[in-house]
C-alpha cells in the first residue's frame, strides 16, 4: 500500500491571506446559518478545507473570493444536513441566501480592512476600552472602575472613539478602492 505523501506546509502569503479574511469568513457563515454551532462548524470546516487546498491558491490571485467559494460549499453542506430537521429552507432558497451572504462579505471586506487600520491608529487606552466593552462584553461600570473614571465619562469616551473610527473609515475607503 503506497504511503500518503506528507501534506505541504502553506507559505507565509497563504497564512497571511487566510488570517486576514477570518472575520469575513466567520461573518459569512454566521449570516448564512445564524450565530449558533452550525455557523462555527462551517467556519472551522472552511478553514480546514482551505488549509488542505493551500497549494491550489496562487499568490497574487484574489484569496477572499476563493475562500468565500469554499465557505459557500461548507454552508450548503450544513444546510443539506439540516434538511433532516423539521424547519428547513428549500435548497434553492438556501443557495440564494448563501450567494447574497457572499456578496455582502465581499462588499464588507474593504470596510473591515479600513477599520483594522483605524483601530491601529487609536491609542492603547482607547483601543483597550473598545475591546473590553465590545469584544469582551465588559459593562461600562466595570471599565470605568478599572480606569478610575465615572461610567458616564466612559460612555462619552466610547461614543467619541466610535465617531473617530467612523470618520477614519470613511476617509480611508476611497483611497483603498484605488490601491
Amino acid at each position: 500500500m503506497p504511503e500518503n505523501p506528507e501534506p505541504a506546509i502553506p507559505d507565509d502569503a497563504f497564512v497571511k491571506a487566510l488570517t486576514d479574511c477570518q472575520s469575513v469568513l466567520r461573518g459569512y457563515c454566521r449570516s448564512a446559518l445564524g450565530p449558533g454551532e452550525d455557523a462555527k462548524d462551517a467556519w472551522q470546516s472552511t478553514n480546514v478545507t482551505l488549509w488542505r487546498k493551500s497549494a491550489d491558491w496562487q499568490p497574487g490571485t484574489p484569496f477572499l473570493r476563493w475562500a468565500l467559494a469554499v465557505a459557500r460549499f461548507e454552508v450548503l453542506a450544513v444546510i443539506r444536513d439540516r434538511q433532516r430537521e423539521r424547519l428547513v429552507f428549500d435548497a434553492d432558497v438556501a443557495e440564494m441566501m448563501a450567494d447574497a451572504g457572499m456578496e455582502q462579505a465581499l462588499e464588507a471586506d474593504p470596510r473591515n480592512h479600513a477599520l483594522a487600520r483605524c483601530l491601529d491608529r487609536l491609542n492603547d487606552r482607547h483601543r483597550g476600552m473598545l475591546t473590553a466593552h465590545y469584544l469582551a462584553g465588559s459593562p461600562v461600570a466595570e471599565i470605568a472602575s478599572a480606569h478610575g473614571m465615572k461610567a458616564g465619562a466612559v460612555k462619552v469616551l466610547l461614543l467619541r472613539v466610535r465617531r473617530l473610527l467612523a470618520d477614519c473609515i470613511e476617509k480611508l475607503r476611497p483611497r483603498e478602492a484605488h490601491s
